[in-house]
């Protein structure tokens, strides 16, 4: 469509879901994305990171955009396939969902009203739609974070699960970083080296399924922890504090003591020596 006179040229989103073995989240968000979708979806681009059962997308009246499938022979993680995806991208927005998500109905109105070409990117808020002590928990440490910014801030941080680029910035900077943790946030440096701003629009909302268990949110902690760049015995115990002081104990002593136990995990392995050091 052409823009009237004197307007904005109307943008072209291109949606970018990386996924694996998640075939009914997918139907769902896909249902969602067409029932939000305002006139500015141009294609979706799905990235099946080796599911065990390969991804199938079947046509779905009244959709209005096309669905491209691709698919990675062996898995890459999420960062690789939004990677990939995003350079077979046609439109001139790249917007990242997570396949278990569901963007609000006003998602891409507030898209289309928030990136302006003064912005490089912008990211939003997580909600979540399940009400476990794990999801709990993790929304808390949402909240703590975006207590910290007003609207229309610059942030910097990046949703890899919430968020929209200009395409053309996304590929000048190299795209997300492809590291096992925090490709999102590694994006944002990318986009700052080039003089490109990340600012944070509340209003850009999803709904996200937050736990996938315990052990899982251990394992993620754990992980993080090992693959940063360490820390001494006194600071891992001065994060540990912050996070206690920082927990709803008064309303959610679940979730509390569950985000304190998962800071641990996460402190501890930062203060373990590297692997295959020698001791």
């Amino acid at each position: 469509m052409n823009a009237e006179p004197g307007s904005s040229p109307r943008k072209r989103v291109s949606i970018v879901i990386a996924t694996r073995n998640r075939p009914s989240d997918v139907r769902h968000l896909l249902a969602a994305v067409t029932a939000a979708d305002t006139g500015i979806v141009h294609e979706v681009l799905l990235v099946d990171d080796a599911s065990a059962q390969p991804l199938r997308v079947d046509d779905a009246p009244g959709r209005p955009f096309p669905v491209r499938l691709l698919r990675n022979a062996r898995r890459a993680g999420a960062a690789a396939g939004r990677n990939r995806a995003a350079a077979e991208a046609t439109g001139d927005v790249l917007a990242f969902l997570d396949d278990d998500a569901r963007p609000l109905p006003d998602w891409f109105q507030v898209l289309d009203e928030s990136l302006t070409p003064d912005r490089a990117a912008v990211t939003g808020r997580v909600l979540p739609f399940d009400s476990g002590v794990v999801s709990r928990a993790r929304q808390h440490r949402y909240e703590v974070r975006y207590a910290q910014h007003a609207a229309d801030s610059e942030v910097a941080f990046f949703a890899g699960g919430n968020s929209a680029v200009w395409t053309e910035l996304f590929r000048a900077a190299g795209g997300f970083p492809d590291v096992v943790t925090a490709s999102d946030n590694g994006l944002v440096e990318r986009l700052a080296a080039d003089g490109g701003r990340v600012f944070f629009v509340p209003a850009l909302r999803i709904a996200h399924r937050n736990s996938k268990g315990a052990p899982v949110a251990f394992r993620e902690a754990w992980r993080a922890g090992r693959l940063s760049n360490g820390a001494t015995p006194a600071a891992a115990l001065r994060k540990v504090a912050a996070s206690a002081r920082a927990q709803p104990w008064g309303h959610d002593p679940s979730a509390a003591g569950l985000n304190v136990g998962l800071q641990v995990a996460n402190s501890l392995a930062t203060v373990l020596p590297p692997s295959g050091s020698a001791t």
